[in-house]
């Protein structure tokens, strides 16, 4: 098994209790990488959030204990860097990726275009750091909340 490339590189963790109301009083990001999470991590990466079926971002808050109950301990989502409008959308690991460096890692940037990915994936991450399981869609393709389920569970189980 090989170390999940970009686990180390700085992303923007955006404050699920951000919102416009509140926004004097909360923070709204900080830096983190995927290797701040501990544990087995499931990463699951959009084009971006300002459009290309927002509504997996709805599936995932909704199903967050199918993750859970598949065997990860963390549920992390990659976006690119048009998010900021959504803020942290009550999602406690969301995550964007400004420069790029996640996605180029992993071969996920489309390339000329600062803030969407290529490819819609699901990866798997053990407790090492290792990638023990990935699947990617394609850009437009909107995926089922079983199929990234079944990720977790083939490499968590």
């Amino acid at each position: 098994m090989a170390q999940l490339p970009g686990i180390d590189e700085k992303l923007i963790k955006l404050n699920p209790d951000w919102t416009v109301e509140n926004a004097a009083s909360t923070p709204l990001e900080k830096e983190v990488s995927i290797n701040d999470f501990k544990g087995k991590r499931l990463i699951l990466t959009l084009p971006g959030a300002g459009g290309f079926c927002n509504k997996e971002l709805d599936l995932i808050k909704e199903n967050m204990g199918k993750f859970k109950e598949a065997g990860a301990d963390e549920v992390v989502i990659v976006v690119g860097t048009d998010v900021l409008s959504n803020a942290g959308r009550g999602l406690p690991n969301l995550l964007q990726d400004p420069d790029q460096a996640f996605a180029k890692a992993n071969k996920l940037n489309l390339e000329g275009v600062r803030s969407r990915y290529l490819n819609r994936s699901v990866i798997a991450v053990d407790a090492s750091g290792n990638q023990v399981a990935r699947e990617d869609a394609e850009l437009l393709a909107c995926r089922t909340i079983d199929g990234l389920v079944d990720v977790a569970k083939k490499a968590f189980s």
